[in-house]
């Protein structure tokens, strides 16, 4: 039996029941448990991942605006850009606001933001590049090159996109769990900004760094 039959041969089971009991309540429940059920089948067939390559990280709001992520059209891609911006945070302070100023759209940096990366990001340059493949902990988190960010969803990362909000994730290779960013859309023009990330919190050492390694 596919995975499809078996939802539906629950739902049936659960809805015969409840005509049985006469409960039409009952009857409502069970259908918005298929439906949920259903839901759920639609989002893990649904999920994918797209990788993302860069000869160089760019260093400037005029250098990000020349990638073709730029047109801020697919959701994945922002994520992308979000983390070449904050792999400048420890070079230039003022480049890198203007580059996720740019990719927060109406919604602008906020102080907060800017004093939770200098908690958690200053002098701590290999977090920001564990975004990149080919690092690990054991090599200093060096990326190889050309530089690939890849960026995946989770069968709940679009439970708001009625709202304008999608959710994508990240893997980080210091840290044993996703990491998450917020996107909103701008219904006028069908571009994504950034609306909350979640990348910042601290990952394993790099070895060079580890007393104990």
């Amino acid at each position: 039996m596919g995975f499809l039959d078996s939802i539906l041969n629950s739902a049936g089971n659960s809805i015969s029941s409840a005509v049985t009991s006469g409960s039409r309540k009952v009857v409502d429940n069970a259908l918005k448990g298929a439906d949920k059920l259903a839901h759920q089948a639609v989002n893990n067939i649904k999920q994918k991942k797209e990788t993302f390559t860069f000869d160089r990280i760019p260093e400037t709001l005029d250098e990000m605006k020349a990638l073709p992520q730029a047109n801020l059209q697919n959701p994945f891609g922002v994520v992308a850009l979000v983390i070449l911006a904050m792999n400048n945070y420890n070079k230039d302070l003022d480049r890198t606001k203007e580059m996720l100023t740019f990719l927060k759209g109406p919604a602008g940096l906020m102080n907060q933001e800017i004093s939770r990366m200098h908690d958690q990001l200053t002098g701590k340059d290999y977090l920001m590049r564990s975004y990149f493949e080919g690092t690990t902990p054991d090599n200093n988190y060096k990326p190889t090159e050309p530089f690939k960010i890849t960026v995946f969803d989770h069968p709940n990362s679009y439970d708001n996109e009625k709202d304008g909000y999608v959710t994508l994730w990240v893997k980080s290779s210091g840290s044993d769990s996703d990491r998450q960013v917020r996107l909103r859309k701008k219904g006028s023009t069908g571009e994504w900004f950034l609306n909350e990330e979640y990348l910042t919190p601290g990952i394993k050492e790099p070895k060079e760094e580890d007393p104990w390694a």
